[in-house]
């Protein structure tokens, strides 16, 4: 039973950092580097890169990595328990079938791309619809379906160019310039 607790231990791990993984996706963080993240706090290792003071400045980051930092050590317990129990106590066959089954049919599940899409989309909507409540920045600057903030850049030979912000009467277009 212990060498089972060890495999399903172990995956339930590996779900836990991916799933830390996408949460700090959802708040901007390239994936690597989110899981590089995770899997330093998750392991205990604590990695000190550029990337943990973008954990450290963010709220939500700081509290998913907090919380792998407890679950690394109850993870750890739980696998040194199961080695010491199957130390102690004699392991069947029909136990190591399990454990093998196991951990073979979570390596093909954990290993299928098109599988983990779908997971990582599915919990990503999910977790920016129930954590996130911020707006991007292309949100925030879409003011009404009339009118926003955009960013334009002229071509040299444009019209506007050589011209003075008055004399190009772009305001009669309902145009105004916040900078130049």
């Amino acid at each position: 039973m212990s060498l089972i607790i060890l495999v399903l231990t172990f995956y339930l791990l590996i779900l836990i950092m991916e799933i830390a993984a996408i949460i700090l996706k959802s708040t901007g963080m390239e994936i690597g580097k989110a899981r590089f993240q995770a899997l330093s706090a998750l392991t205990s290792v604590g990695f000190t890169t550029r990337e943990s003071e973008l954990i450290v400045q963010h709220p939500l980051r700081r509290r998913v990595i907090s919380v792998l930092m407890v679950i690394s050590y109850l993870g750890m317990a739980t696998v040194v328990g199961s080695v010491f129990g199957s130390w102690t106590k004699k392991i069947t066959p029909h136990q190591v079938l399990i454990a093998g089954s196991i951990f073979v049919g979570g390596f093909l599940l954990f290993s299928n791309r098109y599988l983990i899409n779908i997971f990582e989309r599915g919990l990503e909507k999910q977790i920016k619809k129930s954590f996130l409540h911020h707006q991007t920045f292309w949100e925030v600057l879409k003011l009404s379906d009339d009118y926003g903030v955009a960013e334009f850049i002229l071509h040299p030979d444009a019209p506007l160019v050589g011209q003075s912000i008055a004399g190009s009467k772009i305001r009669d277009k309902g145009i105004f310039i916040m900078a130049i």
